[in-house]
């Protein structure tokens, strides 16, 4: 990514597993920029865009994060056309709040359409961001 200090890439097998591969990975290179609870906001939101593309997508997702000052920027690439959309869900449902989690934690986010089909999901954590109030991170490694 143009303007980043340094970034890594990984290609993730097709399985759900691939979630948990994905939060040490990007752990690495986001433990330079940020702190704690940067990095469980980092590693939450890169497990809610992986699973999302691991569901979705009709390959093994692409991860790449990249670091630039007090900014980390996580993306995940797959072949799946459709965007995510955020999903009404009540307080007893498993699955769907991701888009969410994603719109009320990152710092910014978007996606971007690769080609004819696919597409990138991408979103920043900065150091010093204010989560809403209330919001408390807790990640069992």
């Amino acid at each position: 990514m143009r303007g980043f200090d340094h970034e890594a890439t990984a290609l993730l097998p097709p399985s759900l597993a691939s979630a948990r591969e994905a939060r040490c990975f990007v752990r690495g290179p986001a433990s330079d920029v940020l702190g704690e609870e940067g990095l469980a906001t980092v590693e939450l939101l890169t497990s809610e865009v992986v699973t999302n593309a691991l569901l979705h997508g009709r390959d093994a997702p692409r991860l790449v994060v990249a670091c630039r000052g007090d900014t980390v920027r996580v993306s995940v690439e797959d072949a799946d056309p459709r965007w995510p959309t955020r999903q009404a869900v009540t307080e007893t449902e498993l699955r769907g709040r991701g888009i969410a989690l994603v719109d009320a934690l990152a710092t910014a986010w978007g996606i971007e359409r690769l080609g004819q089909v696919g597409k990138r999901v991408w979103f920043e954590v900065r150091e010093g961001h204010e989560w809403p109030s209330g919001f408390v991170l807790h990640w069992n490694r």
